[in-house]
């Protein structure tokens, strides 16, 4: 027999406690019924999956193998009860997508809101996050479709989305003065950067390092808007996509000037994986491959 949902949901539960009685209270059971549950667990694996203390309970290396497979099984279980919510409240399926700060500071929204008018039926789950977190996600069944501005990987499939261009962001009264000008020249300004995570900021990083030069992050932040806020305030200049930055220009009293490395143009994609997707996934794939 394989185990039941409810005592991988009882042993996640004692995992992440630490405690079997803490883990009893929050799956709504007596201690010695998880006890029990516990040990069947077990019997049926074949195997230990916690060392029992007297200060708690602590996964085996067997335990640890099996929190990773059941954190993935109860999202699949999770991702499949809302489905079948969905098809029993009328609807006729569900997109999840990702997309990155870019996509969804530019046209993406636009387009989202065309797709639910074309498409009532169909529930769409987006989220917001870096490009490399997105590609983990499609590989690892956690997105169906996502948006990212990345080298493409072989074992996914990445489809032309568009692009955006990188442009220099500085206050409308700063000393910089050209149309145009090149990544390298700006090393000695203090920049306001996105986090380590994001794309921008490790292509800053590789350029200035190749040039034989430090780069002068001075402060660094989570969103367009916030390295926009603080590029007005005089911490330092800015790299963001144009796009992105026309929402907040004219009220933040900004000027872009044009950043002439090659790098600066940068191709979106439609990431998914490689094979079939379910219906909904691939008539919303079409949509936004033919916009």
């Amino acid at each position: 027999m394989l185990p039941d949902l409810l005592s991988i949901k009882l042993f996640l539960a004692t995992a992440s406690y630490g405690s079997l009685s803490k883990a009893a209270d929050a799956c709504h059971m007596s201690l010695s019924a998880a006890s029990r549950r516990l040990t069947g667990l077990e019997d049926q694996l074949g195997t230990p999956v916690f060392d029992r203390r007297h200060s708690g309970v602590v996964p085996t290396p067997a335990g640890e193998a099996l929190v990773r497979h059941a954190k993935v099984l109860m999202l699949d279980v999770e991702a499949m009860l809302a489905d079948l919510s969905d098809y029993a409240g009328g609807g006729v399926g569900r997109v999840r997508l990702q997309a990155n700060i870019s996509a969804m500071s530019q046209d993406l929204p636009e387009k989202l809101e065309e797709w639910s008018v074309l498409n009532p039926g169909i529930k769409l789950e987006v989220q917001e996050a870096r490009s490399r977190n997105i590609i983990d996600a499609i590989r690892n069944g956690l997105a169906d479709v996502g948006v990212v501005t990345a080298p493409p990987e072989p074992d996914l499939k990445f489809l032309p989305y568009g692009s955006d261009r990188l442009c220099v962001v500085v206050p409308v009264h700063h000393a910089l003065r050209s149309r145009s000008i090149a990544f390298v020249d700006l090393l000695d300004h203090d920049f306001v950067g996105l986090d380590d995570s994001a794309m921008i900021t490790r292509t800053m990083k590789r350029t200035a390092e190749a040039a034989g030069k430090f780069l002068r992050l001075r402060v660094q932040v989570q969103s367009f808007e916030a390295v926009c806020r603080l590029v007005a305030a005089g911490q330092g200049i800015g790299i963001l996509p144009r796009g992105s930055v026309d929402t907040f220009r004219k009220a933040m009293k900004l000027r872009l000037i044009d950043l002439s490395d090659e790098w600066a143009t940068r191709q979106m994609y439609v990431c998914l994986k490689a094979g079939p997707l379910p219906a909904p996934a691939a008539r919303f794939v079409e949509f936004l491959s033919r916009k």
